[in-house]
């Protein structure tokens, strides 16, 4: 995946890089009245996304760049976060079946494995997923102004 991206600042070989977000709300009609609709509300109004990129390219602060993602780790991180929990929820409902003829504690034991697999993705992702750095800068497709002008 791809995407054009802001330098904000640089550190060694890596760059801290600012995307505009895209929102399912941009073509809304809430939208050209100034207003947002109810998804924008309950999802947030953050319109910038800030992530390390590799920047082996060497693009400095300012530059407009193209950074991109492996289209298979975007993919693995959706499964993993919208079907893990649902899996697991229904996974522990039919175990708690073999066990119990209660229904509330089929789904106690269902919700608690639902809700507990979010706990989990999110320590992971602050623990594993924050150190890794899954985008790269590909290309600069403009330098900042002042580095145009020192030339």
């Amino acid at each position: 995946m791809e995407t054009k991206a802001t330098v904000i600042s640089t550190e060694g070989k890596f760059a801290m890089v600012e995307t505009k977000r895209k929102s399912a709300c941009d073509g809304c009609h809430k939208q050209q009245e100034g207003s947002s609709c109810a998804m924008c509300t309950l999802m947030g109004d953050k319109a910038e996304l800030r992530t390390r990129a590799n920047n082996p390219i060497g693009a400095r602060v300012g530059d407009e760049v193209m950074v991109e993602s492996p289209s298979g780790r975007v993919l693995a991180y959706g499964a993993l976060v919208f079907l893990m929990p649902l899996l697991l929820g229904l996974f522990v409902y039919f175990m708690c079946a073999l066990v119990s003829s209660s229904e509330p504690i089929r789904l106690c034991g269902a919700l608690l494995a639902f809700g507990g697999a979010y706990v989990f993705l999110w320590l992971y992702s602050r623990r594993v997923i924050a150190r890794r750095c899954d985008v790269t800068i590909t290309r600069i497709l403009s330098a900042h102004a002042e580095q145009e002008d020192a030339h």
